[in-house]
């Protein structure tokens, strides 16, 4: 977040020294009917008054911020520090001022020079300009701030990611890894071990893993899972057949380490932080059955596309169509375990939850493979294990166990 600001703010200093000397060179008379004086008075108090303005937006996105993490899920903070809306609203003000500031300190030193000169117009121009852009970029911010802390907006923002991240990891195009297609190495097998700080395994870079595997003649299987945290001395990769030595530098290139998990390369934590919301609103101290039935809709989208995705091992291929690496992700079957035991256990004696999620298993038992049906047929079973011993009554748990993709109120599906 830092940088965009610091990049304004160097932006900002070069027009407010620049400015002056360009009316100097491009006018002798300025255009504008004010004298120096009042043209520092107003840069004095746009200078002072974006100072205090800075205050007021940074207050914003804390407050939207608390809001989120306290409301809905902590890992959602994250979110605000991407939102090209919140960095904007922050880097403004800010530029803002340091372009007041030494532009006051080059209408001074013209003042010095000649008491009776009116004010530059372009760098008096530039500087209402800005404030007013300033003005624009807060109200712009307050609306984001407000849509953030909604729990609407949240959801459909983070399903708008998710969906990019399953884009970028999970080719709609790729097909599925074969077991042929994944050579079966036989012989030495060397392992690599992190030797720096400990982190979570925020994406793989494959580039450099497929020179690792030109490097040293390997086939290269990357051991830890995206989101996973990787200790020091964990064993994080493994040559098999290695035929070169080991450029340690390039090994280490092949996992980027994060101090968090981040959305970057990791679609499961979309579904987590979507699985956060949910039980959160099932916790006995919110008690929000809504906001859960409101989460399981982008689960729900998650796992039908998730499903025509090519998940599991992922083969990593040169340039001419060998497969040369081998990156662990998550299979459809441990994105649905992810996506729903949690909300199940904690859901189930609710009315909405339990028919939200009848609703939703259905559509599952409609769309997905042979091969999955019996894990979805499961989670059936379980749920109407928890109604039945959480409502005895077997009137009541026909009712209950309707489908219903508004849990109660709607037709069913």
């Amino acid at each position: 977040m830092w940088l965009p600001v610091l990049a304004a703010n160097l932006v900002a200093i070069a027009l407010g020294l620049l400015l002056p000397k360009i009316d100097d060179a491009v006018t002798d008379e300025a255009v504008l009917p004010i004298d120096l004086s009042s043209a520092e008075q107003i840069f004095g108090a746009v200078a002072a008054g974006m100072i205090t303005f800075t205050g007021i937006v940074f207050s914003a996105v804390l407050v939207a911020a608390q809001i989120q993490t306290s409301s809905y899920s902590p890992r959602l903070a994250a979110r605000l520090r991407r939102d090209r809306v919140v960095v904007l609203g922050l880097a403004l003000p800010t530029a803002t001022a340091s372009y007041s500031l030494f532009a006051l300190a080059a209408l001074g030193h013209e003042a010095n020079q000649a008491s009776d000169r009116t004010a530059p117009a372009i760098t008096v121009l530039t500087g209402l300009v800005l404030t007013f852009v300033t003005f624009a970029a807060f109200v712009a911010l307050v609306q984001r701030a407000f849509d953030s802390t909604q729990i609407g907006a949240i959801l459909r923002g983070l399903l708008e990611r998710t969906l990019q991240v399953v884009d970028e990891a999970h080719p709609a195009s790729s097909a599925p890894s074969a077991p042929a297609a994944i050579p079966v190495a036989e012989g030495p097998v060397q392992e690599i071990r992190h030797d720096g700080a400990g982190g979570v395994l925020a994406s793989v870079d494959r580039d450099a893993l497929v020179r690792l595997a030109r490097a040293t003649g390997a086939f290269v299987e990357v051991v830890p899972v995206v989101g996973q945290y990787v200790q020091r001395d964990a064993i994080v990769l493994r040559l098999r057949n290695s035929t070169g030595k080991t450029d340690g530098r390039l090994a280490r290139r092949v996992l980027v380490l994060a101090r968090q998990r981040t959305l970057d390369q990791d679609p499961a934590f979309g579904l987590r932080i979507f699985v956060d919301i949910a039980i959160r609103a099932l916790s006995p101290a919110v008690n929000d059955p809504t906001t859960a039935v409101q989460a399981l809709d982008p689960i729900e989208t998650l796992l039908v596309e998730l499903h025509h995705r090519s998940l599991g091992p992922s083969v990593v291929l040169r340039g001419d169509g060998t497969p040369v690496g081998l990156v662990p992700t998550p299979t459809w079957s441990d994105s649905l375990d992810l996506a729903l035991i949690e909300i199940r256990h904690y859901g189930a004696r609710s009315a909405q939850v339990a028919r939200r999620l009848a609703a939703l298993y259905t559509h599952l038992l409609e769309i997905v493979d042979e091969s999955e049906r019996p894990r979805v047929l499961l989670e059936q079973e379980l749920l109407a294990e928890s109604l039945k011993a959480g409502f005895p009554d077997p009137r009541e748990r026909e009712i209950l166990s309707r489908p219903d993709p508004l849990g109660l109120g709607a037709a069913a599906r």
